[in-house]
């Protein structure tokens, strides 16, 4: 999952919040993200000024957190199609076996997985 899903949600974006929620209670309980989401996440709403206890709204989501390793920071270093932060959330769906990307960025697309949004 990419952070931007969570964020809509967190926001109430009005434009985008409902898909997201919508996706979000599809896939409630199956879905991943790297541990990068939750430093986004943390400096998105921060500028937002929005104030949320991260590991509640992940759990109550129903997003594991797994662990960004070194292999996967060097499978990210090696993917030449996205920038940096989505390549870490690419190489963390390939260590993991995750073949679709709750996301509404569309560099997804340039990729070998099913983007959903």
């Amino acid at each position: 999952m990419d952070v931007n899903v969570i964020y809509y949600i967190l926001t109430a974006n009005e434009e985008f919040g409902p898909r997201a929620k919508e996706l979000v209670e599809e896939h409630y309980g199956r879905m991943i993200t790297s541990a990068l989401t939750v430093w986004q996440l943390y400096i998105l709403l921060r500028r937002a000024g929005a104030r949320f206890k991260i590991s509640q709204v992940l759990e109550d989501l129903g997003v594991k957190v797994v662990a960004l390793t070194p292999e996967i920071i060097k499978m990210a270093e090696e993917c030449e199609k996205l920038d940096f932060d989505d390549s870490i959330h690419y190489a963390t769906m390939k260590a993991h076996r995750v073949e679709i990307i709750l996301s509404n960025d569309r560099d997804f697309d340039k990729v070998d997985v099913k983007r959903l949004f």
